[in-house]
């Protein structure tokens, strides 16, 4: 009876953490899309990147709307995984990037 019990806390737990991480993939890739859909198009070629806005564009909400099907950890997690991966690239690289350019450090 002990078992059964744990057990089902330990679903419980890892229900809930794997609800927060969706949520919060969600909300960054949600956040790149816009921030991606907001900048000029000249500017990712002003900061050398192969990939124009509208491959970053896609790339983006491909992986939003799979993080939304399927899950950050759901049964495509590799794509899930992939998808968080270019989403953190675009803001931790680009973004940083972006801001430069408009202050003028560049």
């Amino acid at each position: 009876m002990g078992l059964v019990s744990s057990s089902y806390f330990a679903d419980t737990i890892v229900g809930w953490l794997n609800l927060i991480i969706n949520v919060a993939a969600i909300i960054l890739e949600a956040w790149a899309v816009i921030h991606c859909a907001m900048q000029r198009p000249d500017a990712f070629t002003a900061l050398g990147t192969p990939i124009p806005k509208g491959g970053w564009l896609v790339i983006l909400i491909l992986s939003l709307i799979i993080t939304l099907f399927f899950g950050v950890l759901g049964s495509l997690f590799m794509l899930g995984l992939i998808g968080l991966g270019f989403t953190g690239f675009y803001l931790l690289q680009l973004r940083s990037g972006f801001r430069e350019l408009l202050e003028g450090r560049w």
